[in-house]
């Protein structure tokens, strides 16, 4: 009797401590590697004879503490961009810019395998060049320190992660001056980019 008695209190007691467990999800700190195009689309309200932008890419590395439907994940980017501007009745201005961005991103994991995530993007560096013949000469940024990206993003095969952003500023970047003296008001820029990432 005593026997039972034991057993049927371990019952009690550690059925509802299993449930418990059960119910709150793991933790996790997953990593991965980010690579991608990147398409920008930069405008002007300064009159202008013709935009051109150029296909750039993207590459780095992520981390995601997940807690199950939801997880925070920080990135760290190195990006490359570039455009031409044809001023109206000035030279031909070709532009890159090379920076580092640190989206801190919030996903939503709820269908698996796709999973949703927004989140603001801080950029570290830009450091912008504009070519003038054989020669590239420095200039500030043109691209502001605070933007945001939403996409969206499915796992194949539970490493091969796949996805799509939307990448956009909440303003313009003001008065931008080139190495010749010319000068861009309100240069605007939002992007979209096509990601392979791979999942450790």
């Amino acid at each position: 009797m005593r026997k039972y008695l034991i057993c049927l209190l371990a019952l009690v007691f550690v059925l509802p401590l299993h449930a418990e467990k059960r119910r709150k999800p793991r933790v996790r700190v997953e990593w991965g590697v980010l690579a991608g195009l990147s398409a920008p689309n930069y405008s002007t309200n300064v009159d202008v004879e013709h935009v051109e932008n150029k296909l750039g890419w993207q590459a780095g590395i992520s981390m995601a503490v997940n807690f199950g439907a939801i997880a925070v994940e920080p990135q760290i980017l190195y990006l490359r961009q570039g455009l031409r501007i044809q001023p109206e009745g000035g030279k031909e201005l070709n532009l890159k810019s090379g920076s580092i961005d640190v989206p801190i991103l919030a996903s939503l994991r709820v269908l698996h395998p796709v999973r949703i995530f927004v989140g603001p993007v801080l950029t570290l560096m830009n450091n912008c060049k504009q070519k003038s013949g054989d020669d590239l000469l420095e200039f500030g940024r043109i691209r502001p320190t605070l933007s945001y990206t939403v996409g969206v993003g499915a796992v194949v095969r539970r490493h091969l992660l796949l996805e799509l952003r939307y990448n956009g500023q909440f303003r313009a970047k003001h008065d931008v001056l080139f190495p010749d003296g010319s000068t861009l008001d309100k240069l605007r820029s939002h992007s979209f980019s096509f990601n392979f990432g791979y999942l450790f």
